[in-house]
């Protein structure tokens, strides 16, 4: 994979790596740049071993869920300070507020960090077949869990 390939995969699925990390960096702003630059430097790393078997976002979904579990099982917390490019900064800035959006995080950071992965793919409208790919299960166990997750949000949204 060219370095301009890995860019522009980068540039088009970003928002996944943002989604991960908000899953495991529980609203802590510094928390999620870390993992962010983790994320991405473990791409570049891996970026040769990509062979193409799986969509580049589900590859990308792995890696990332590889990244962030690892961190929070060793519980690593060391703080390397690394601003965003401005770019970047700019984008994150200029996301819209959106209430909804912001009780559906909410109500998904109270779930289990395996179920808040799942759901997060979910919504970013990965298959059921990406997500047992990314997961390590099966589909049926995908259908499933997705019900109960959903389920257990709405439970949640109702008290």
């Amino acid at each position: 994979m060219t370095d301009d390939e890995f860019t522009l995969m980068l540039k088009q699925h970003e928002w996944l790596l943002y989604h991960v990390g908000y899953t495991f960096a529980k609203g802590d702003e510094e928390a999620l740049r870390d993992l962010y630059q983790e994320m991405v430097c473990n791409l570049w790393s891996s970026r040769d071993k990509y062979r193409g078997d799986c969509s580049p976002k589900s590859w990308m979904y792995r890696v990332a869920l590889n990244t962030a579990i690892s961190l929070w099982r060793k519980e690593v917390r060391q703080p390397r300070v690394v601003p965003l490019p401005e770019e970047m900064e700019q984008w994150l800035r200029d996301e819209p507020a959106d209430p909804l959006r912001d009780e559906l995080y909410r109500l998904i950071d109270l779930l289990p960090k395996a179920d808040k992965a799942l759901i997060y793919m979910y919504i970013d409208g990965a298959s059921e077949v990406e997500i047992a790919t990314v997961m390590g299960i099966t589909t049926t166990a995908v259908g499933v869990r997705i019900h109960r997750i959903k389920q257990k949000l709405k439970k949640l949204n109702d008290e």
